[in-house]
């Protein structure tokens, strides 16, 4: 898990899974600073491993380039290899993993998070005989499609690199396609070759084919979404949808936030641009726009902007904010019910925010894109009752749920560990993509067509032999008798 935003999406399932008494290993970036009983960090960062492969660009870097210029860059961004393969390397070198594997623990279950490299997954599968389970901090990616065995329908489902949402324009379409065939061909190649490098140079006897590792050993995917914001997908019984899981329950905000909030008589805006990117490195112009926009707008800003304070009394400042309390006190997304200003930078942020969209829970400015007017307009937009009534409404199904998300993930997680298995996979998952396209179907169709067709034109032929034959006969006979 080399991104904290990441590990934020898993962490309360581990501490979860330690505090109903599991011994829980986690092998990451960012070991908690005050672990709960039973749970364990091996911390990959040990030898002072240079992680500046993973810090963003600033945001001025963002201003004057198209948002779909940076989107398909993006797409890039996922092929990298010599990050994955340093990545993959430290996971041989690092001193407290290799102490780790000279332990020779045994594990009932192993995650293996599923994002750009699938290192950790191999390294799981080559080390390990335990079953996998691979999570996400966001939808499927294009490639866990077919390892799963599910069909994509490029003509109806979201694609994860695309700006469009559900049911998209014929562009979006043509777009979908080329870009999965160049992951599934190129992408997909980089990464066998820069996984089988660090391979063949740490443990040369393993055989390594990353896909049917993926296919064999992965048991379940805990996917992080869920139908009422990401919309309706074929989902297999071992996908497992787990959106909200990182959620806990609010706590009070401190004194000076309490009483900032509680003097906002027309309401409160939170803003913020995550945890991978600093409000303080866009430009003077592009921060006026946001200034002005506050100016125009009758509301309080809490804005997570680092090292600074503004005049504006309607503007409260830090560098770091409990997100949950605050959004919880006056506005969230999904969990607590209210709209989303969604401003795409990377990652899974345009599909996500196209989902935002389609489902009425939010808008969306580009960054480059965004000045005062528009900021102010949108800001607006959403503040009406029919954007906050709808914003209700998801909150509402996003909520009315069987059982808790927590609950169901832990139930599936020892039913793995019990079993060694999960719910059956869907028979496509061992179908070849000659086989899933049809193809050998088609052929025998064709094959078919083809030798009816021969034999039609054999028959005819022949009946127009013997019917000349016939003509020919009737001929020499008529000659004869004249």
């Amino acid at each position: 898990m080399p991104l904290r935003s990441h590990y934020m999406a898993f962490q309360t399932l581990f501490r979860e899974l330690a505090n109903r008494g599991h011994d829980v290993t986690v092998m990451n970036n960012f070991p908690d600073d005050k672990p709960v009983p039973n749970l364990r960090f091996i911390d990959l960062q040990a030898n002072s491993y240079n992680r500046t492969a993973y810090t963003k660009h600033p945001l001025h870097s963002y201003e004057h380039v198209d948002s779909n210029i940076k989107r398909l860059g993006n797409v890039y961004g996922h092929t990298v290899t010599k990050m994955l393969g340093n990545d993959c390397e430290n996971l041989f070198i690092n001193d407290n993993a290799k102490a780790h594997l000279a332990e020779g623990v045994k594990y009932d279950v192993i995650f293996v998070e599923q994002f750009i490299s699938d290192c950790g997954l191999v390294y799981a599968a080559a080390l390990y005989d335990a079953p996998i389970i691979g999570i996400t901090s966001h939808t499927l990616m294009p490639w866990s499609y077919p390892r799963l065995g599910i069909s994509f329908d490029f003509a109806a489902d979201a694609f994860y690199f695309s700006n469009a949402g559900p049911n998209p324009s014929i562009l979006h379409k043509v777009e979908a396609v080329l870009i999965d065939t160049f992951l599934a061909t190129f992408g997909r190649l980089r990464k066998q070759i820069t996984i089988s490098g660090v391979f063949g140079k740490y443990l040369p006897e393993y055989s390594l084919d990353v896909e049917r590792v993926a296919k064999e050993r992965m048991k379940m995917m805990f996917a992080y979404q869920h139908f009422s914001v990401t919309g309706a997908r074929v989902l297999p019984p071992q996908v497992l949808e787990i959106g909200g899981i990182h959620v806990g329950k609010p706590k009070p905000v401190t004194p000076d936030l309490e009483k900032f909030l509680s003097d906002a008589t027309h309401g409160a805006v939170y803003v913020s641009f995550g945890s991978n990117l600093k409000a303080n490195t866009m430009s003077e112009h592009k921060l006026q726009q946001f200034l002005t926009a506050f100016k125009r707008l009758p509301y309080k800003f809490i804005w997570k902007y680092e090292n600074a304070t503004f005049t504006d009394d309607k503007i409260y400042t830090g560098s770091w904010f409990p997100q949950l309390d605050i959004l919880c006190n006056i506005s969230e997304t999904t969990h607590c019910g209210k709209p989303i200003l969604t401003v795409p930078f990377f990652g899974d942020q345009f599909s996500n925010s196209a989902a935002v969209r389609a489902v009425g829970l939010g808008r969306t400015l580009f960054f480059n894109l965004l000045n005062a007017d528009n900021l102010e307009e949108t800001i607006r937009e959403l503040a009406s009752p029919e954007m906050q009534q709808n914003a209700q409404r998801i909150s509402r199904l996003w909520h009315d749920r069987p059982q808790p998300v927590m609950d169901s993930a832990i139930y599936w997680t020892e039913y793995v560990a019990r079993h060694a298995a999960a719910p059956p996979s869907l028979p496509a998952k061992h179908n070849t993509w000659f086989e899933g396209l049809l193809i050998d179907v088609y052929i025998v169709i064709l094959g078919i067509v083809f030798l009816l067709g021969l034999l039609a034109y054999a028959i005819f032929a022949f009946i127009k032999f013997i019917v000349k034959w016939i003509v020919s006969l009737f001929r020499k006979k008529k000659v004869k008798g004249e």
